[in-house]
């Protein structure tokens, strides 16, 4: 490697580190009463509720459910009868963008920004 070759990389890493801080400190400095968890099975908007609520939902359809909880800020999905079960392995989650997805029942947890002017959470 030569010694311009160190230069840009060190330059490139500097200018994404100061993107990541500012986008870290952006989300965090969000109002959380402006904040949702959408729920969608199967594409469609099944409920939206405010992230700061305390709430379980329970999706039942035919052989399958899920149950999710939203609370603390956040939400996480506690139980379902999905045979790998990875939406409930992903956890509690409380950031902008963060989802969890249980791909055989096909429910789509996201948390997201209250829309205005066009812009949602992560563009604005």
């Amino acid at each position: 490697m030569k010694r311009n070759d160190v230069k840009i990389i060190i330059g490139v890493l500097i200018v994404a580190g100061v993107f990541y801080l500012f986008n870290q400190y952006r989300i965090s400095k969000m109002d959380v009463n402006k904040l949702y968890v959408e729920i969608k099975v199967e594409g469609e908007l099944y409920e939206r509720v405010m992230l700061s609520d305390e709430k379980e939902i329970k999706i039942e359809r035919e052989d399958s459910y899920n149950i999710i909880k939203v609370h603390d800020n956040g939400v996480e999905m506690l139980e379902a009868n999905c045979p790998d079960h990875v939406c409930v392995r992903t956890g509690f989650i409380n950031k902008v963008g963060s989802t969890i997805v249980c791909l055989p029942h096909k429910v789509y947890v996201e948390i997201v920004g209250d829309v205005e002017d066009g812009l949602d959470a992560i563009s604005e």
